[in-house]
């Protein structure tokens, strides 16, 4: 087994000695500075890369965990990214965990050209696939392998293309979809299925304002983070989007009423001519 502080080291040796990777870049809180206790890493954090090769299909499975003697994983996964546009993996090993966004070196590199002619910002799903990159970029990257050719393409990406973001469209689209699963969640209680209503409390109400506080505290420029993370430490009213609900009728009951106040508050700042219709 190896350290989790060597885990990082081990990658970055075995991508220097894969033919198959043409860039490794570090992402995530272990290259964020460290006297930022907002920011930093801490004993729980994985290590986060981003994983540039012409053979993505080697990462369907765990063989070639073989070469970097890190021990037999507790578990592997390679599936779909957040944003949809990346196959992400998952490991866990007994020292540590890693992130890899894998992304193909040949459909990057038709990208990387498009960044230098100027053409990405004008095809959608392009700009949508560099700006879910740059997310994750401007929190923090390093170029670990493969600088000198792709480390320019990884810092235009991080400063020149917009994040995704909500339009007001988008949030009305979000509040409209909440209405609707909160009429269903109510429904599932008044029938007695009370754990179906919790799952759909948390997968759908909760997700929706969550959604909408981020874009909130975007808009006013104050620090927010994706899916939740670190919610705690940099909203004081995160009591606000919490879920409290024990699979009972009453406690459901006031908790999608809570999550309903919750939204109407977030889209009268968001959206304010958006009215909650119940």
């Amino acid at each position: 087994m190896v350290r989790s502080d060597l885990i990082g080291a081990v990658i970055q040796r075995w991508a220097a000695q894969e033919p198959s990777v043409r860039a490794l870049v570090q992402i995530g809180s272990r290259v964020r500075a460290q006297t930022d206790t907002m920011l930093a890493c801490d004993d729980f954090s994985d290590w986060d890369f981003q994983v540039v090769t012409s053979r993505p299909e080697m990462f369907a499975d765990r063989e070639w965990l073989r070469a970097l003697d890190l021990g037999a994983p507790i578990a592997y996964v390679a599936r779909l990214g957040r944003l949809g546009t990346a196959t992400k993996v998952a490991i866990a090993l007994r020292g540590g965990e890693i992130d890899l966004v894998i992304l193909p070196a040949a459909r990057l590199r038709q990208a990387k050209w498009l960044v230098r002619l100027g053409l990405a910002t004008r095809l959608p799903a392009v700009r949508h696939a560099l700006g879910g990159m740059a997310i994750v970029l401007r929190g923090g990257h390093v170029v670990r392998h493969g600088g000198a050719e792709w480390g320019g393409f990884f810092r235009r990406v991080a400063t020149e293309f917009p994040v995704p973001r909500l339009s007001d469209a988008d949030a009305q689209g979000l509040a409209e979809g909440f209405v609707c699963d909160f009429i269903s969640t109510r429904h599932k209680i008044d029938r007695g299925e009370f754990l179906a209503a919790q799952r759909w409390l948390h997968h759908q109400l909760a997700e929706v304002n969550f959604q909408l506080l981020h874009e909130l505290r975007q808009r006013k420029n104050e620090l927010s983070f994706p899916d939740a993370r670190r919610i705690e430490r940099v909203f004081p009213d995160w009591r606000l989007v919490q879920v409290d609900a024990a699979p009972q009728a009453e406690s459901l009951r006031e908790a999608t009423d809570k999550a309903a106040a919750t939204l109407s508050a977030l889209m009268k700042e968001l959206v304010p001519e958006w009215r909650w219709p119940l």
